[in-house]
């Protein structure tokens, strides 16, 4: 226990770790006892590296036991730690099998950590990946939800080599892995993975719940859309360009959009929807009206489609206080104002404030913008995230979609003029 003890002295730690290495599994158990404490003053990860790295396998059952047994979730996390520190795959791939989720769940991820090819990383050489995916594939049905979902989530992180083995469970089963296994697939081949019979199957369900398909939030965290006042679906994707449209639910579209503006702002794909409350919004980076990338063309497509329809706007709002949005009617831009904390912000700003602009200050009980006096800085506090807020003033914001909206029609998801220069996007696992 004193050897234990001096792990929290900086002075002391070396000779400590040393001397608990050499007792080998005989401090294991007292060393458990110290990381479960949460009011002793060595570090959990100082006990994690001696147990993990000096001690090493010696010490993997006992903490199994230990991972097994611990029944509040913070004794979990830190025995998990441990037990995933290993990076031995072969008592992981046992491990699969332990009666205790918690165990199976932390030896998938201990899988995970050891074997992933995600990301770029070079696979493992020490690794049989056919023998790890094999072990694996079973808990896709595991009885307990979040082992299913952490097996799916290092099945995916294993490289190709998962392709043959996911499609295999979809032709020859058993049936209770086939749903988890498309799951796979699509994540780790995209669509390009699946066969024709999957990709059939996959466009007949879209076509069914397209039949009753509800409006629903299209919150992607960072969200940029273009709304035209017009049911005109085809009229509008043909006006900007769009190709290789395909139905599409509310919930893809989201799942899409989520995946495009997470991953690097991807501007080759769109989600189109229905008809919504006599509006047709267009949901993706693309679409983003102070993008500098992109604030010229979104412009001109705006003014474009107000000069068809009328009223067209484009919008970004941000998850961390930034907005931009674009307003114009019968081919005349009204407004352009950029509100994201950089110095080039002005250089975005066309013609005046927005009278839903100014009444927005006053219901914030600040001097409304435009106005000789007013503050700066507490409009583009303001302004930072107003971007929804207009939109519903104005027609229809993506975020406040719901049951209340009116729906006529079906959803696309289609590939922008990007795409043509500059490659299609990669596909994936999505949601229905």
């Amino acid at each position: 226990m004193d050897a234990i003890k001096a792990l929290a002295d900086p002075d002391l730690r070396e000779a400590a770790r040393d001397s608990l290495a050499a007792r080998g599994s005989a401090a294991v158990g007292p060393l458990l006892e110290e990381l479960l404490d949460e009011t002793s003053p060595v570090r959990p990860w100082d006990i994690e590296f001696v147990l993990a790295k000096r001690i090493g396998p010696a010490a993997f059952d006992e903490v199994t036991t230990a991972l097994a047994a611990a029944t509040e979730e913070e004794s979990r996390r830190r025995v998990s730690r441990v037990f995933t520190a290993f990076r031995a795959v072969g008592l992981y791939v046992n491990a699969l099998s332990h009666p205790a989720a918690e165990v199976r769940s932390s030896a998938a991820y201990g899988i995970q950590n050891a074997c992933s090819v995600a990301f770029g990383r070079e696979p493992n050489p020490d690794v049989d990946y056919p023998v790890v995916i094999d072990a694996l594939t079973p808990l896709l049905a595991d009885p307990d939800p979040y082992v299913a979902q952490r097996a799916e989530w290092a099945l995916t992180m294993l490289g190709p080599g998962v392709v043959e083995r996911m499609r295999d469970v979809r032709v020859h089963g058993p049936a209770n892995l086939r749903s988890r296994a498309l799951t796979v697939l699509t994540a780790v081949g995209g669509e390009e993975a699946l066969s024709p019979a999957d990709r059939a199957s996959v466009e007949r369900l879209i076509r069914i719940k397209s039949l009753d398909d509800q409006a629903q939030p299209l919150d992607t965290c960072f969200t940029s859309w273009i709304a035209v006042a017009s049911g005109d679906q085809q009229g509008i994707m043909e006006l900007l360009g769009l190709y290789e449209t395909r139905p599409a639910t509310f919930a893809l579209g989201l799942s899409v959009g989520l995946h495009d503006s997470h991953d690097g702002a991807e501007h080759g794909r769109v989600y189109v929807t229905p008809e919504v409350d006599g509006w047709t919004l267009v949901l993706g980076p693309w679409c983003n009206p102070g993008d500098p990338e992109r604030a010229e063309d979104v412009l001109r497509v705006v003014t474009e489609l107000s000069r068809r329809y009328g009223r067209a706007q484009a919008y970004y709002s941000g998850e961390y206080g930034d907005s931009g949005w674009l307003v114009a009617e019968n081919g005349n831009v009204l407004r352009r104002f950029r509100a994201s904390g950089q110095q080039d912000d002005a250089e975005y700003t066309l013609g005046e404030p927005l009278p839903e602009e100014r009444a927005a200050c006053v219901e914030e009980g600040i001097t409304p913008v435009g106005d000789a006096d007013a503050d700066e800085e507490e409009w583009r506090e303001l302004a930072a995230y107003l971007a929804s807020h207009l939109a519903e003033q104005l027609g229809v914001s993506p975020l406040e979609l719901g049951p209340h909206n009116t729906v006529r029609g079906v959803g696309a998801v289609a590939l922008t003029p990007y795409a043509r220069e500059h490659g299609r996007p990669n596909t994936g696992a999505y949601a229905i």
